[in-house]
């Protein structure tokens, strides 16, 4: 039973992601915390391996559709390993004996996650068909690439989630890079940090291998299918959604603080 559940949960977290541009790391971790009991530390291990498949999966069908922006992925994925060791270092140093601190943490990344896609739902309302340009000039230098992979990186390393929160905006707002390429780059730059991570964490002690294998296969196979049905589904509902399951969530974590 506990395998279909953890199958249909990584479905369900792939199908999501793929909806809104996320990873799916923001919904297995507190689904694993939370409903299948695993304390933090176990929690952010696992879902990082399951992180691996979705990454892998959605950057292969971003590449089809040639929304990857290779020289910037390459930039950050190298940042991005750099920073997962960092991060990866302070997690096992600090954050694995100290739980209350580390679930206070995550409260505070879901809290961030409620905004976000708070904002993502008022501009959704506001403008629901907006323009976007169609090509992406190159114009920012390198290390700012690698810098922002740096911080994504060293995120992954400590909270166990892909960055795709992170990268994709960040993308956007300050490289001026397009939704579509944004996305497609991001998810391509991830794959090489979500394995570096996952398997620091798995040496350290850190992942419940079975089910994070389960969850990756779950989450590549929906990561595919909410590609198709994205075009179906009224983007902002979902949004709507997910701030509130968000708002919950971060409830739920910073609870330990209170």
């Amino acid at each position: 039973m506990n395998i279909i559940i953890l199958l249909v949960t990584g479905l369900a977290a792939g199908i999501l992601g793929a909806i809104l541009g996320l990873g799916g790391g923001v919904i297995m971790l507190p689904a694993l915390n939370i409903f299948f009991a695993y304390d933090a530390v176990m929690a952010v291990g696992t879902t990082l391996v399951a992180i691996v498949f979705t990454s892998l999966s959605a950057s292969q069908g971003h590449y089809r559709a040639g929304h990857v922006l290779f020289r910037e992925a390459l930039f950050m994925g190298a940042g991005g390993i750099a920073g997962v060791l960092i991060g990866s270092y302070v997690f096992a140093a600090y954050l694995s004996t100290n739980t209350d601190i580390l679930q206070g943490i995550l409260g505070i990344l879901f809290l961030f996650m409620t905004v976000r896609m708070g904002q993502q739902s008022y501009s959704l309302w506001k403008n629901p068909q907006p323009e976007q340009a169609k090509e992406w000039k190159q114009t920012a230098p390198w290390w700012g690439f690698f810098l922002l992979g740096l911080v994504t990186g060293t995120l992954t390393g400590i909270l166990g989630v892909g960055g795709g929160f992170i990268m994709v905006p960040a993308l956007m707002f300050f490289f001026g890079v397009v939704p579509h390429l944004a996305v497609g780059t991001t998810m391509t730059a991830m794959f090489p940090i979500t394995l570096v991570g996952a398997i620091i964490k798995w040496s350290q002690g850190f992942v419940c291998l079975i089910p994070g294998l389960l969850l990756g296969l779950g989450t590549a196979i929906g990561a595919q299918f909410g590609v198709l049905v994205s075009r179906h589904l009224s983007v902002l509902l979902m949004n709507i959604l997910f701030t509130l399951v968000f708002f919950l969530v971060a409830l739920d974590y910073l609870q330990v603080w209170f």
